[in-house]
């Protein structure tokens, strides 16, 4: 009989415990979430640089959470860039959205302006050329530790001007296109650094994120941006977006009247390595 009741005793507990369990799931409540399509907003991918180029600036329009990630070219603007010695080159359109800079070359030490016109709104950007910096050599390091084995890595070292405030973007691209796992190794976003702590010294760096996967033989060029202020800080927003931050928001940009992306005028020195057989 004590065995009986102990065995009732465990049927009643676990009808109670259902019925509390249901009693939860009855309880919960979905919540449904208004997600308000907004208005498009111009994008604005502009650049110009000390090389022969050629430099091109791409209009196209936000589009809404729920649709494909396909941006649509803005065409049939009128695009003009300028400088501080009066010289301007209004620029064609040569695709749908793509505008081609075809009179001018940047020139270091130069302000660059940005005037786009959009169906009759205006906008606007400010963007001076720094000068460039020469890449001193690019050693290959592997590395490797708990959490990563055989990794390859490009330590790049410059000199940095004393008494200039500098501000860097440095990019890695693979020029032979082989697939890594099936996969092509498509330009990164790069990096970024300031001299701000560094001023005047021999910098060696090396990527920790943001570089493509490293194979012996693959032929890679280093490129070393010097950057404006404006655009260290629009390219250090992109990469805190892209991080494990929980505080997301639209990169801070040099363009006015709302217009997304930026306008660089940037000085370059590239220098090519091949990844040795260690």
């Amino acid at each position: 009989m004590k065995a009986k009741s102990r065995f009732n005793a465990h049927i009643i507990l676990i009808v109670a415990t259902l019925t509390f369990v249901t009693g939860l799931w009855s309880c919960q409540k979905v919540i449904q979430v208004n997600l308000n399509s907004a208005a498009p907003q111009l994008v604005i991918d502009a650049s110009i640089s000390d090389q022969p180029g050629p430099d091109t600036v791409t209009l196209s329009q936000t589009v809404n959470f729920n649709q494909d990630n396909i941006f649509p070219p803005v065409t049939g603007a009128t695009v003009v860039i300028s400088d501080n010695f009066g010289n301007i080159d209004t620029l064609k359109e040569v695709d749908p959205g793509k505008y081609l800079v075809s009179k001018m070359r940047g020139i270091p030490g130069r302000t660059y302006f940005l005037n786009v016109n959009v169906n009759g709104a205006l906008y606007s950007a400010t963007s001076t050329m720094p000068f460039p910096v020469p890449i001193d050599s690019i050693a290959v390091e592997k590395i490797s530790g708990q959490l990563i084995s055989n990794k390859l890595r490009l330590l790049i070292s410059f000199h940095d001007p004393k008494g200039i405030e500098n501000y860097y973007r440095i990019l890695e691209k693979i020029l032979n296109t082989q697939p890594i796992d099936g996969v092509i190794q498509l330009p990164t976003l790069g990096n970024i650094l300031t001299d701000r702590l560094l001023d005047g010294t021999e910098i060696n760096y090396s990527a920790i994120s943001n570089q493509p996967k490293l194979v012996v033989g693959d032929t890679v060029l280093v490129s070393l941006q010097s950057v404006d202020k404006n655009m260290y800080n629009y390219f250090r927003t992109v990469q805190q977006n892209g991080s494990m931050s929980t505080t997301l928001s639209n990169p801070v940009t040099n363009l006015t009247n709302g217009a997304l992306g930026y306008f660089s005028a940037y000085s370059v020195r590239t220098e090519t390595v091949v990844i040795p057989d260690f």
